[in-house]
């Protein structure tokens, strides 16, 4: 007797996937359905971004500012380049899409997203802080003198460039690659609204941004920052690219640097509370509620940017109609 070939196990007689396959394969996109995709996902970012938090290099020894900072960038980055290589594996092997799709579109008007984002970032952080300073929940110490006017910004880009090495992968992951995929599979489903989906996949990437930032730092500290990542989905859907969220995430982070909070070698600034949620940084409960407030502020700001500088808000294109990259483009057709 003849074996069935695999196609003839796989396919029934009008050439479709029988049913129990099309439970982990979309046979239209040539791809895993989307609770495949993110489980895989998961799993490379576990892997990966384990693997490089393992290896922590001390590149110089000593214990001045700028060692400190050169030693701070080499234990970050074997976990940030883990992170990266499981976001871009994950998006262009299993999803199948180009990276465009995930809001890395970098313009003229995607420099412009980071410098806004950041400047917004920036404004909550200080915002917390300067009415810790007018409430009493912070306290003025002095400021940082042992800086050497020629050292200082070296130590302020290697700080920036710490911060970024992290922050972007974080948002291509969290923002990019997460909301995209709920989103656009729950969009498919005729009984859902597109707005609905955009909110699913944004509460999804908050819970995964808690559970994240939980696991280090503490409960109220991921409920910051899950509070935080609402303004950051926000900014990422009605815009499609993520040069918003990463700038709001950098200023929010390296505003806290500068200040004195999150106290590293380019710190300006010393500031003590009798209280804090995390040993290893200046960040009271009072603080927590006030940048959770600036968040929200931040959301109508956000709001009024878009519909001032887009108009009618609206959830981007990229984030509902994929470009798989084995599907021709107009770019590849004109060639």
């Amino acid at each position: 007797m003849r074996k069935p070939s695999i196609r003839t196990v796989l396919r029934d007689e009008n050439q479709r996937l029988r049913w129990p396959f099309r439970l982990v394969w979309n046979d239209t996109d040539r791809r895993p359905q989307l609770l495949i995709r993110l489980t895989l996902a998961f799993a490379l970012f576990i892997a990966l971004a384990g693997a490089g938090n393992q290896f922590r290099p001390t590149l110089l020894s000593g214990d001045t500012p700028l060692v400190r900072t050169i030693n701070m960038l080499g234990r970050q980055l074997p976990n940030a380049v883990g992170l990266a290589l499981a976001t871009v594996i994950a998006a262009l092997v299993i999803d199948r899409r180009r990276l465009t799709d995930f809001g890395l579109r970098i313009d003229q008007g995607w420099w412009h997203g980071i410098v806004g984002g950041t400047i917004l970032g920036a404004g909550i952080t200080l915002l917390s802080i300067v009415i810790g300073l007018r409430m009493g929940y912070y306290e003025f110490a002095g400021t940082v003198r042992t800086h050497r006017p020629l050292v200082w910004p070296f130590l302020a880009a290697g700080g920036a460039v710490f911060q970024l090495i992290f922050v972007v992968p974080e948002e291509l992951f969290v923002r990019g690659y997460l909301i995209t995929n709920v989103t656009e599979d729950l969009d498919s489903v005729q009984r859902i609204p597109r707005w609905v989906a955009v909110g699913i996949g944004i509460l999804a990437s908050s819970g995964v941004f808690y559970l994240t930032h939980a696991a280090g730092k503490g409960t109220t500290y991921g409920g910051m920052a899950g509070g935080i990542s609402i303004l950051l989905g926000l900014a990422y859907v009605f815009s499609g690219d993520l040069s918003v969220p990463i700038g709001i995430h950098f200023g929010f982070n390296f505003a806290g640097v500068l200040a004195g909070t999150n106290v590293q070698p380019a710190s300006l600034l010393r500031l003590t509370s009798s209280t804090t949620i995390q040993e290893s940084i200046a960040l009271p409960v009072e603080a927590v509620f006030v940048r959770l407030v600036g968040a929200v502020l931040g959301i109508g700001l956000l709001v009024a940017w878009y519909h001032a500088v887009r108009g009618p808000l609206r959830v981007a294109p990229t984030l509902h109609c994929p470009t798989l990259r084995w599907k021709p483009t107009d770019d590849t057709l004109d060639e």
